[in-house]
């Protein structure tokens, strides 16, 4: 596939380290580990076989389908072919990826979560790249904006902000319950729940930095399989469930850290 061997990932901030700030309210050094550990364990869990969902595939599907508007043909069925004659906006294209999303879901959580992820790579995307329209274009500035994102490169960068999203949604969730379970008092509780508001920041880095490890892959596949076509839903699970991995694994080296 071409991509980068990743080793062991630098972390500006270890998962453990945040939590313990996060529920050292709780005065306990067991409750700490437990919420650390269990969040990880769960996200993990979950990712063994979100690869699967088709709700997921179509989102990834419609960020590739966005890259891949310039290029003639039809659509496959996770791939959509995209119009962007109308020089749509991110948030346009963001209601349009809902609805595609929601023709193939199968779990309503699953899609909740991979529409917002990809809408929120839809808008970094489109933050970072946005620029004045060249004179006499002949595309409208939202064409001209995706097919500069028609490469491994670029391509890398867009999935990673999606699986950094995703990630980070996750990890917030389990965060919140399993510090439910663990930590015994109400009071205890509600600091923990104002200083996971005042962490959101920690938590989305080291999301970010953990999915450094698909980024690599991530050019490679776009590369071979995207980059003058569009994939078929075959390629795009194989992609997700590949990537995935790659995570998990990363989450078990904290885990077990």
């Amino acid at each position: 596939m071409g991509h980068e061997r990743v080793g062991v990932l630098p972390k500006s901030q270890q998962w453990r380290a945040i939590v313990h700030e996060l529920a050292s309210a709780a005065e306990s050094e067991a409750a700490t580990r437990r919420v650390a550990v269990a969040t990880l364990a769960n996200v993990k869990h979950r990712f063994a076989t979100v690869h699967e969902d088709r709700g997921v595939q179509a989102a990834l599907g419609y960020l590739i389908g966005l890259t891949a508007a310039h290029l003639p043909g039809s659509g496959t069925d996770l791939v959509p072919t995209v119009d962007l004659s109308e020089n749509q906006s991110a948030l346009a294209l963001g209601q349009h990826l809902a609805g595609w999303v929601q023709e193939h879901a199968e779990s309503a959580e699953y899609a909740a979560l991979s529409t917002r992820a990809a809408a929120d790579a839809i808008a970094f995307w489109t933050r970072q790249n946005s620029r004045q329209a060249q004179l006499f274009a002949t595309e409208t500035p939202t064409a001209e904006l995706w097919r500069r994102a028609a490469t491994g490169a670029a391509f890398s960068e867009l999935t990673r902000t999606f699986f950094a999203k995703f990630t980070e949604r996750y990890l917030n969730y389990f965060l919140e319950r399993e510090a439910s379970a663990a930590i015994p008092s109400l009071r205890e509780r509600d600091v923990f729940a104002a200083r996971l508001g005042h962490h959101l920041d920690a938590v989305a880095k080291h999301a970010f930095e953990t999915t450094k490890i698909a980024q690599g892959f991530a050019a490679g596949w776009y590369n071979k399989n995207a980059r003058n076509e569009r994939p078929n839903g075959e390629d795009v699970r194989g992609f997700l469930s590949f990537a995935f991995g790659k995570l998990r694994a990363e989450l078990e080296r904290e885990r077990a850290g």
